[in-house]
């Protein structure tokens, strides 16, 4: 979970420093930013990819897409924390067509954040009470049958290369006699 939220709050700085650079939305307040930051993208947005497990990257998209859209259209008629210049996005113009695009965003980003979690490297959790011997010793035989199957593959190679070493021996050796039977060694002429 911890891993997810700081994703997540990777993805939200990302986010508002493009949205600052391009003027794609503005704040009231200054700290409003960091909220957003903390709260939508790290907290609640790092939470629901970290249920990836259970739902799927699909519920998880539609987790995000639906908490982004009600965060949307509470900005607008409650909250008002942000504002779109001239009720544009980029080129997107209208809030309804704004609100619809950024829900569609926020169910990327725990897939995001699913996926970024994923492809990062982190240490195996210690077992904990709950987790039963049979779920370990579950876990030890899948390992050890993947690693009989690379050994198994491992091995085949060899015999692969093994036949390929003793096809070109044979060939060899075919050239050799061919070779002796053309130019038969001459035998030396005694000397009186």
């Amino acid at each position: 979970m911890l891993r997810c939220m700081l994703i997540g709050m990777g993805i939200g700085i990302a986010a508002e420093i493009v949205a600052r650079a391009f003027s794609l939305w503005v704040y009231h307040q200054p700290q409003t930013p960091l909220l957003n930051i903390l709260a939508m993208f790290g907290l609640i947005m790092g939470g629901v990819a970290s249920l990836v497990p259970k739902v799927g990257m699909p519920g998880a998209f539609a987790a995000g897409a639906a908490i982004g859209l009600v965060y949307e259209i509470a900005n607008l008629r409650v909250l008002k924390w942000w504002y779109f210049p001239n009720e544009r996005l980029l080129f997107i113009p209208g809030h309804t067509a704004i609100v619809v695009l950024l829900a569609l965003l926020w169910g990327a980003v725990p897939v995001a954040i699913a996926t970024a979690q994923s492809k990062t490297p982190h240490s195996r959790p210690a077992a904990t009470p709950v987790q039963s011997a049979q779920s370990r010793l579950d876990e030890l035989n899948a390992r050890e049958k993947q690693l009989i199957e690379k050994l198994e593959a491992v091995r085949q190679r060899e015999r692969d290369l093994e036949s390929r070493l003793e096809d070109i021996r044979r060939r060899k050796q075919v050239l050799i006699d061919k070779q002796t039977a053309r130019h038969p060694p001459t035998a030396a002429t005694p000397s009186p």
